[in-house]
């Protein structure tokens, strides 16, 4: 897994303006409108490009990585803005246990194809996310481009709905809001 993921020292790249171009923060959130009474999860936060916007709407925001030197970036940033509803978790593997039915909503912003135990993931986020909560699953699409993770780190959307959907997962929304990653909306109970 090592080899797929993201080296902490270009955390700027996770920021960056050309990020900000190609992946624009604001058309998940007016898609998905989280409430302010939410508690979120952002798995795999890095320097918190999504944690921050997501955390200026809700009650609270996990902020999850297995790098603590990521965890300090966001924390440092989110303290910059005067963000103090983030709690920072740093997990040793690819996952970490909290309370059953948590969670209103789990995101995963172009981490999933960084996961080797990808079923065990996705179980530990069902059992954790309230009964109509939401994972929301940003990922680059199964495309050869000149950036971005390589063609054999990337997987093909129907893929990832097939993972997910066979452990009891709904697909509620499939969305091209972005040209070169593709978002995906499950609940773990139909609505």
């Amino acid at each position: 897994m090592e080899e797929k993921i993201f080296s902490p020292q270009n955390w700027e790249q996770l920021i960056s303006s050309e990020r900000r171009r190609m992946l624009p923060v604001s058309l998940f959130l007016d898609l998905v409108k989280p409430k302010t009474d939410e508690i979120w999860a952002d798995l795999g936060c890095g320097p918190g490009y999504f944690t921050l916007p997501i955390a200026e709407k809700v009650r609270k925001v996990y902020a999850i990585d297995i790098s603590e030197e990521m965890l300090k970036i966001c924390k440092k940033r989110a303290s910059e803005r005067n963000l103090k509803n983030i709690v920072y978790i740093q997990v040793k593997g690819s996952y970490h246990k909290f309370d059953s039915d948590m969670f209103d909503a789990v995101i995963l912003a172009n981490v999933y194809h960084e996961f080797d135990e990808r079923q065990k993931i996705i179980l530990e986020i069902k059992r954790t996310l309230k009964k109509f909560g939401f994972v929301y699953l940003i990922d680059w699409k199964y495309e050869k481009m000149d950036f971005g993770p390589p063609l054999e780190h990337r997987m093909p959307v129907e893929d990832v709905i097939k993972e997910f959907t066979e452990v009891g997962y709904k697909l509620k929304i499939q969305s091209s809001i972005y040209p070169y990653n593709y978002m995906l909306a499950f609940t773990k109970t139909a609505i």
